[in-house]
């Protein structure tokens, strides 16, 4: 991939406060660059694994679960739906220095995150059910 194109993409991952608009008309710019199908494909993907690594410090999940997380096993949601153990939600959770920088969740482990309480939310509204039946 051309260094040139790399470089705007990588100024479009960095930026997730940037308007739709301007989003677009960087991508537009960037996919005028690729020369070919080929190397448009790699643009893509190369864009995509970019965004879904961006870590997001600007989400305090902590402060979003508030209560709730007393009544969370956090543990159990670190390794069911992270394959990871309680220490690595933990450090994202309260921001912990890890190798020199706050560690923060990507774009893909929030939703990850979300998805995950959802599921449990399910869960437990459907054993509600069940009692009341």
């Amino acid at each position: 991939m051309q260094e040139e194109l790399k470089s705007l993409l990588d100024a479009i991952a960095s930026q997730p406060e940037l308007s739709a608009e301007a989003t677009d008309e960087l991508m537009s710019q960037a996919f005028a660059m690729a020369k070919t199908p080929e190397e448009r494909r790699e643009a893509g993907a190369y864009l995509t694994t970019a965004i879904n690594k961006r870590k997001r410090p600007d989400v305090d999940v902590k402060e979003i679960l508030g209560e709730a997380a007393e009544a969370l096993n956090l543990s159990y949601i670190a390794k069911r739906y992270f394959n990871k153990d309680r220490t690595w939600l933990y450090q994202r959770l309260n921001h912990a220095i890890v190798n020199g920088k706050p560690a923060a969740f990507t774009e893909a482990e929030l939703k990850r995150l979300s998805d995950s309480l959802n599921e449990l939310s399910n869960n437990i509204h459907q054993i509600s059910v069940q009692l009341t039946h």
